[in-house]
């Protein structure tokens, strides 16, 4: 089972950008955007377009017989009107602003109105993410949020939702690098438009200007997340094995600390042999490889598709991969040999916050500090680093065995130290 993030092409000649540079797009013809921009399920897009073509379901009063006047694109509406949507049930919920917009394209396209975001208020949805600051590509990914989602924020410290003071946007579509949503009365005069911002920007527009932390995503139970396909007892995400490992690195002993850590790696599909018979236990890894194999892990981790494409160099696209994520790979130069420290700073950037659980609290290094020291530490606190006779060796090359039993025991909770 793959998971896919929306890709999402939206014409220029049916939007203004607001500014060379700008970020946001405001629509100027929604009736010719289409659903299948921003999603490939056929359903989905059909209830896009309906939303797109002004089609949706607000009204001016409490019986909902008079349609609003607050269609997509236009400006018709006083600022603090009240606006009224019916539930698939029946049920009339008010509210102004963005927050009747969101219930309403909602509604459209679930046939469900989430309304405060108490479950008693929804008939087929469920919260798929809540609380924090921010919100990110990976905690998107990780919580399976889809196209059509609605996201809303709040100024209450405990996260609990104000519907007079707060945001409610819908998510269209999201990618490493950026994530586009659907927001209404945008201007406090009616406009929806579709806004597509970097998270760096879209974390500063939706929560940071505003003093506001996320309330809840939330989005329909009838189609329900997928659960990993896990291949061993400890294997996190959705890392799985792609590949079979016989032995066949003949300077693998079997009995050797490592030879479960390089099969494991092997099958995962997150490092190969220096050809087919040698594995090279004690060779030194390089940055690229590094970054390589840090790359693979995170991909494979979060089943995202991703497929790395030759260019340029041999490396270039992981790289490319890491920095989409805001990962630095600077540290040192692609063919410089890599140390334990670099790579434990680059691993602990990598470990997703689910992968975090400690086996050895409190361990600790004499021989490391700086730059390295919280990343180690956090390593070793989840199990996954260890030392010898009390040391890390911060400054000492990496080895391929190393790397083998770091990056394995990143995947799999039952090889973690202390486990």
């Amino acid at each position: 089972m793959t998971r896919k993030i929306t890709a999402f092409a939206l014409i220029l000649a049916l939007v203004t950008a607001l500014a060379p540079g700008a970020s946001a797009v405001w629509v100027t013809d929604p009736g010719s955007l289409r659903g299948a921009d921003f999603t490939d399920d056929p359903a989905l897009a059909a209830g896009l377009d309906r939303v797109f073509r002004g089609e949706i379901d607000l009204y001016s009063d409490l019986t909902c017989s008079v349609p609003a006047p607050a269609r997509i694109g236009c400006r018709d509406v006083p600022l603090g009107r009240y606006l009224f949507v019916r539930s698939p049930g029946g049920t009339v919920y008010s509210g102004t602003s963005c927050y009747i917009y969101a219930n309403a394209v909602y509604a459209t396209l679930f046939g469900d109105v989430p309304y405060h975001g108490e479950p008693l208020g929804w008939t087929r949805s469920y919260r798929a993410m809540e609380g924090g600051d921010s919100i990110s590509c990976e905690r998107f990914l990780a919580s399976s949020i889809r196209c059509g989602a609605l996201l809303r924020t709040t100024p209450n410290p405990d996260g609990s939702y104000n519907s007079e003071r707060g945001h409610s946007v819908i998510i269209l579509s999201y990618d490493k690098r950026s994530v586009t949503y659907l927001e209404g009365n945008a201007d406090g005069r009616g406009l929806i438009r579709v806004t597509s911002l970097d998270w760096s920007a879209a974390n500063r527009v939706l929560f940071s200007s505003r003093g506001y932390r996320l309330s809840f995503v939330v989005q329909p139970a009838d189609r329900p997340t997928e659960e990993p396909v896990a291949a061993g007892p400890g294997l996190l995400g959705y890392l799985r094995p792609i590949r079979t490992y016989s032995g066949q690195f003949k300077d693998v002993p079997s009995g050797a600390w490592y030879a479960g850590n390089v099969g494991t790696m092997f099958s995962l599909g997150l490092m190969s042999g220096r050809d087919e018979t040698r594995f090279a236990p004690g060779g030194n890894v390089t940055a690229a490889e590094a970054v390589t194999i840090a790359a693979r892990f995170l991909s494979a981790y979060y089943d995202d598709g991703h497929v790395f494409s030759p260019g340029g160099s041999w490396y270039a696209p992981y790289y490319e991969y890491l920095s989409l994520w805001g990962i630095d790979t600077s540290f040192a130069a692609p063919g410089a040999a890599i140390t334990r420290g670099q790579f434990a700073a680059l691993m602990a950037r990598v470990l997703p916050e689910d992968a975090r659980s400690e086996s050895c609290p409190g361990v600790t290094f004499p021989d490391v500090g700086g730059e390295f020291r919280a990343c180690v530490e956090l390593l070793a606190r989840c199990g996954i680093v260890g030392g010898s006779g009390g040391a890390f060796r911060p400054d000492a090359c990496l080895t391929r065995s190393e790397t083998a039993a770091i990056v394995t025991r990143m995947a799999d909770l039952s090889l973690r130290l202390g486990a």
